[in-house]
């Protein structure tokens, strides 16, 4: 086992559970089912972590490995999405075990989530290359918090620092928000779209990931999980509306995974410069923000519009 990264793990989740405690306790609160979420939230993701890689990489690790891929300790075989997963579960069942409102438990844990999920990329410095991108070739940037270097002093772009910084931002943005309030489990709801929003174009960067041939498979899944929420969100707003009018933002961010999935190929596969194709990915990127602040807007304006009547 990595010991450095074990306590940094640990570390990050003490300081979030204590962070989720306080804010438990500013909103009256009871701090029990916090902390058994946050046990609960440990073990389940610890195992729905390494479930997950299993299982979509089961053509490579099964073959090699066989029943022992599952009890595998080396931490680059795991699943950060499966992870995040089980967290969520394990404060959904802390919720149900303790009658609390399954929304407000998440919404509450939400900000404290994409704390851990920053621990988690914050401990990736001590798995050598696992979270690098390319070769950095100015020197300038060759350094931290730039760069990490290998066992040969090359430096290579620190893309775990990138992921961790993205996911702190959100954490902060939505523990100080309070308009979220207002709809029952939408600052959880946001705070998960917009951690994966940015992971899109950091799995794009990084070097090494799980892949089937040359597609990335958390990029996949932070994909699905962004239609999903957006088809969610129509759900809950213009209900006697006509489909196309109801629907068109989640059909809109296909057109999205349509950029990303040309980026990748240009990446590949074209001369052009990965300059280019980075920018149009962030365009991409920032078409799925616009998306969801759609959506979002029409459910506030619906939630005014029912208060008023």
């Amino acid at each position: 086992m990595n010991v450095p990264y074990a306590l940094t793990l640990l570390i990050t989740l003490l300081l979030a559970a204590a962070w989720l405690a306080a804010r438990a306790k500013k909103r009256g609160m009871k701090t029990a089912p916090v902390f058994t979420g946050v046990l609960f939230g440990a073990a389940l993701a610890c195992i729905l972590a390494k479930l997950l890689y299993v299982l979509l990489l089961s053509s490579k690790v099964w073959p090699r490995y066989g029943w022992a891929s599952l009890i595998r300790l080396d931490a680059a075989e795991f699943s950060v999405i499966g992870g995040a997963l089980g967290m969520v579960l394990g404060m959904v069942l802390a919720a149900k075990v303790y009658h609390v409102q399954t929304a407000r438990m998440l919404s509450l844990f939400a900000p404290a989530g994409a704390l851990m999920l920053a621990g988690v990329r914050i401990a990736e410095f001590f798995l050598g290359m696992q979270g690098a991108g390319a070769y950095v070739e100015n020197e300038a940037f060759a350094r931290l918090p730039f760069a990490i270097s290998n066992e040969w002093g090359e430096w290579f772009w620190a893309i775990f620092l990138l992921e961790a910084l993205a996911a702190l931002a959100v954490a902060a943005v939505f523990a100080l928000r309070k308009k979220e309030d207002g709809i029952a489990s939408l600052r959880f709801e946001r705070t998960v779209y917009y951690l994966c929003v940015p992971q899109i174009i950091c799995e794009s960067l990084r070097a090494l990931g799980m892949r089937w041939g040359f597609v990335r498979i958390e990029q996949v899944l932070c994909g699905v999980i962004i239609e999903g929420l957006l088809i969610y969100g129509c759900l809950q707003a213009n209900a006697n509306s006509g489909f196309w009018k109801r629907f068109w933002p989640p059909i809109a961010a296909l057109g999205c995974v349509g950029v990303i999935v040309g980026c990748e190929f240009g990446l590949d596969k074209t001369p052009l410069p990965d300059l280019f194709w980075y920018c149009v990915m962030l365009a991409a990127l920032v078409g799925y923000g616009v998306l969801e602040h759609v959506v979002t807007a029409r459910r506030w304006r619906e939630k005014l519009s029912n208060a008023e009547s």
